[in-house]
């Protein structure tokens, strides 16, 4: 756990911050499953990039806030949660069974590099917009309405 949070503060200590109106090679990851999920696949749509973890607190409150944006917006946008996890697999599927979670897992065991600026605390929120350049960045935990008010230009 120390190891964890060390780690977690040389990120906030070190990590110049992502700013709005940047562009990014096709960012992509694997999910749970093994599938290739790509950035570009979402063109025309929103993307949201959720960066998370099991030991984070703020981010397993804001889980259920953002599996209701998942189910309300699931025509206009896409969201993406993206683990920093050193748990076995198993542990990661059950755990976000048991949460309720269903919008796509990924990251596991993979460089989480956003493309969009390093994600210095957790949980950290990326709206892409539908051509693919970062909208809005939240740091912290976040409801629906806050990402509903980014993807509408509110």
């Amino acid at each position: 756990m120390f190891a964890r949070l060390f780690c977690l503060g040389l990120l906030i200590l070190c990590a110049p911050p992502a700013h709005a109106g940047k562009s990014a090679a096709d960012y992509q990851l694997y999910d749970l499953e093994g599938e290739l999920h790509r950035a570009s696949d979402y063109r025309g749509r929103w993307l949201v990039i959720n960066y998370w973890a099991t030991w984070c607190a703020p981010c397993l409150h804001e889980m259920p806030e953002l599996q209701r944006f998942y189910e309300d917006n699931a025509e206009r946008a896409m969201l993406w949660g993206v683990t920093f996890e050193d748990e076995d697999r198993g542990a990661i599927v059950e755990f976000v069974e048991r949460v309720g979670v269903t919008y796509p897992i990924l990251g596991f065991g993979q460089d989480p590099r956003t493309g969009f600026g390093e994600v210095r605390v957790l949980p950290t929120t990326f709206v892409i917009d539908p051509q693919g350049v970062l909208h809005e960045r939240f740091e912290g935990p976040i409801k629906a309405a806050h990402l509903q008010r980014a993807i509408s230009g509110k």
